[in-house]
């Protein structure tokens, strides 16, 4: 009767009022913890989605900048290529090759190249950086070349400028060459200058760059002056060569 009445008079009755006081507070936590379960799981759902696409975005990444790469050194190779194409002959006979192997120990290459397209021992192998080796034997379709930086390797070098100073240049180190000058003129030789070679030899023309000055020394117990040399063309720099006839 009395829910009846309440109703009749659109409230709600003391009975249903006494019940809902106490449950009510347990009904609206009930109501906070599910939907903090539903945050929770929805949040471990995007998780996993977010972690997903980020895995995706960096291997995008990574592969962008392989491919970045890749085109950085097919420009490089492209480049060597055409300088190694345009490489003046200096009167001589070129003959293009591919460096094919390289033995660190013995600064020694091999090289595509061999009797059958012409070539022969002590011809140079010149890079679009200057003179890289000296060939040393030679078989049908392949040689062996000494780097200039051995010291089994001496060709006449010639320091360029004003009054030019000649010498010996041989190898000492992978990144360094020494040419001594057994003159005793006194002639300038600055930190810098460019060596070329001199010509003085039946397969060597004149004007290959060897390399730039880096220090001189004299040394008088032996009367000699030593320049030290940065070599211009190394190994690792590039793959195309020409060997000069």
């Amino acid at each position: 009767m009395l829910q009846n009445r309440a109703r009749a008079g659109g409230s709600l009755d003391p009975v249903s009022r006494l019940i809902q006081t106490p449950l009510k507070p347990v009904i609206v936590g009930l109501d906070g913890l599910g939907d903090q379960s539903a945050t929770f799981w929805s949040g471990v759902r995007d998780a996993n989605q977010l972690r997903t696409e980020n895995q995706k975005l960096r291997d995008e990444l990574t592969a962008v900048r392989n491919y970045l790469d890749s085109a950085d050194a097919q420009e490089s190779r492209i480049r060597d290529l055409r300088g190694t194409m345009n490489l003046p002959g200096l009167g001589k006979q070129k003959i293009f090759a591919d460096i094919i192997a390289y033995v660190p120990y013995d600064n020694r290459v091999t090289l595509s190249a061999g009797e059958a397209q012409g070539v022969q021992p002590n011809l140079p192998v010149v890079t679009v950086n200057g003179l890289l080796a000296v060939v040393s034997t030679v078989s049908k379709n392949t040689c062996q070349a000494t780097l200039l930086t051995s010291s089994a390797v001496q060709v006449g070098g010639l320091v360029q400028g004003l009054a030019p100073v000649p010498g010996l240049v041989k190898g000492q180190t992978s990144q360094r060459l020494v040419m001594d000058v057994f003159d005793d003129a006194g002639l300038e030789i600055a930190p810098g200058a460019n060596v070329v070679t001199t010509g003085y030899s039946e397969f060597i023309p004149r004007g290959i760059k060897i390399g730039t000055v880096t220090e001189t020394f004299r040394d008088v117990d032996f009367g000699v002056r030593r320049v030290f040399i940065l070599p211009s063309a190394r190994i690792g720099m590039t793959k195309e060569v020409v060997i000069l006839k």
